[in-house]
């Protein structure tokens, strides 16, 4: 099938679906998520989000790229995610993450609900995993190699490297900078 669908990669369309590696998340979900968008308009902004996400400022969100395009996939596939950017959210190459997880960046003024403080964007460095049903504050940065843990919420600055748990979510372990200097970002390393 997708021999079939590289023959039409003249078409803007196409191209971009697989530039984005869009079709591993299933031509279903794909087409779904492009129904709402473009039928719908839910989720407006250059990025394909899952049609059961939300996104609030699409124009705020940044993805660091250095063009292999993993990001766009943890948008089309991750359910029920919330991205409310209205201070900026960033997100480094290779970063996944799975449902449920909330992207903050902003709070409300306390004396003016309506107004959002200004802050900071949320950064998220680069091969991150965020498990689910984790929620990000505002004016936090997560650096490269970390991983949250399920049902986290994260405060305070993250380290790289680092694997972090809990609410409010704090290291807990380090992870092997020496192993993962040695392999490739898409094969797999258990460290003993």
């Amino acid at each position: 099938m997708i021999k079939l669908v590289r023959f039409f990669k003249f078409i803007p369309f196409v191209n971009n679906f697989l530039e984005k590696r869009l079709y591993a998340c299933g031509y279903g979900t794909y087409s779904l998520n492009m129904i709402c968008k473009y039928l719908f308009f839910l989720n407006r902004g250059k990025y394909l989000i899952h049609f059961t996400s939300r996104i609030n400022s699409p124009n705020k969100v940044k993805i660091i790229s250095n063009g292999k395009n993993t990001v766009h996939l943890s948008f089309a596939t991750s359910g029920g995610c919330y991205y409310q950017a209205i201070n900026g959210i960033e997100i480094g190459e290779g970063t996944i993450w799975s449902y449920n997880c909330s992207f903050i960046s902003a709070n409300h003024a306390y004396k003016n609900l309506t107004a959002h403080i200004r802050a900071k964007p949320l950064k998220i460095g680069y091969n991150v995993w965020i498990a689910s049903n984790c929620v990000l504050l505002p004016e936090i940065e997560i650096g490269d190699f970390s991983i949250i843990g399920a049902g986290s919420i994260v405060t305070k600055d993250i380290p790289a490297y680092s694997i972090a748990v809990g609410n409010p979510a704090k290291v807990i372990a380090k992870r092997c900078e020496k192993c993962l200097k040695k392999i490739k970002i898409d094969e797999t390393c258990i460290c003993s």
